[in-house]
């Protein structure tokens, strides 16, 4: 899909990973290429998918969960849909990722402490096809949010 993306798209797409506010008309300027180029190229991106949505960018603490640790998960192959549908009704588990390697899960946890945080653990760990996991807390970020 990214064979027809040419280096002004790609320009583009990296001023809006930067700033998803940024204007046609800073991306214009910044670019020096014309409004009008920018909005047909932004709504082909949109139109084909490239660009999916945009977002907002919540701070840490914005709701309280100030503890977030990563936890890989060996699961049972029978039991990994199931399982999934679990986690997902763990509030403080906000993403879930298929691996390879020695575990077939990768979970992220914010909690609003450790005492939430173990707890949801907890949970997770109880889940009838979680065979074994491994926990690390995030210390500090180093590169992007």
């Amino acid at each position: 899909m990214t064979d027809y993306l040419d280096d002004k798209d790609r320009r583009i797409i990296a001023i809006l990973q930067k700033d998803g506010r940024a204007s046609v008309a800073d991306m214009a300027k910044e670019l020096n290429l014309t409004r009008a180029t920018i909005s047909k190229r932004m709504d082909r991106l949109l139109e084909t998918g490239i660009i999916s949505g945009f977002t907002a960018v919540l701070r840490k603490d914005a709701f309280k969960r100030k503890i977030t640790g990563w936890v890989t998960i060996r699961s049972f192959a029978t039991k990994e849909e199931k399982a999934i549908t679990k986690m997902k009704l763990i509030p403080e588990i906000s993403k879930i990722y298929t691996t390879n390697g020695k575990w077939d899960l990768a979970a992220e946890i914010q909690a609003e402490d450790l005492e939430s945080f173990d707890r949801a653990l907890s949970r997770l760990r109880s889940i009838d096809g979680i065979e074994e996991t491994e926990t690390s807390l995030l210390l500090s970020s180093r590169v992007g949010q």
